[in-house]
C-alpha cells in the first residue's frame, strides 16, 4: 500500500484475515471468495484472485469469529499483487448497525 494511500484514509484499520463471499452487482455480476487482509469501520482491503473493478459495487459477507457480517461496498481501489492476485480495498456503502457495531468491536479504542 503506498503512503498516498495510508494518508487518504479516513477510518483506522486493523490486520485481520477472514473469509469474504464476494457479490459483484451490476451488469458484470460475478461472485468469489476472497480473504480480508485489513478490516476497519469505514471499509475492508481483501485480496482477490480476479480483478473486481474500480467503482464496481459489491455485496460483502465476511465471516468474523463464526459470526456473517454483511455490508454493500464500493471498490476505491485495486493493485495487483507479486502473486498475481488483486490486493482491492472497498468502502463501505451501507451496513447494518448492528453488523457495523460487531466490526468496531474489533478495533482498539
Amino acid at each position: 500500500m503506498s503512503p498516498e494511500q495510508t494518508t487518504r484514509r479516513q477510518f483506522p484499520r486493523i490486520p485481520a484475515e477472514n473469509a469474504v463471499l464476494i457479490h459483484r452487482l451490476g451488469p458484470a455480476e460475478q461472485k468469489a471468495l476472497a480473504t480480508t487482509r485489513q478490516i476497519g469501520s469505514g471499509g475492508v482491503m481483501v485480496s482477490s484472485v480476479e480483478s473486481l473493478g474500480i467503482d464496481s459495487y459489491l455485496r460483502l459477507m465476511i465471516t468474523i469469529e463464526h459470526e456473517m457480517v454483511e455490508a454493500t461496498g464500493r471498490v476505491v481501489w485495486e493493485n495487483p499483487a507479486d502473486d498475481g492476485s488483486f490486493d482491492v480495498g472497498v468502502a463501505f456503502v451501507s451496513i447494518d448497525t448492528a453488523h457495523h457495531e460487531r466490526i468496531i468491536a474489533l478495533l482498539p479504542e
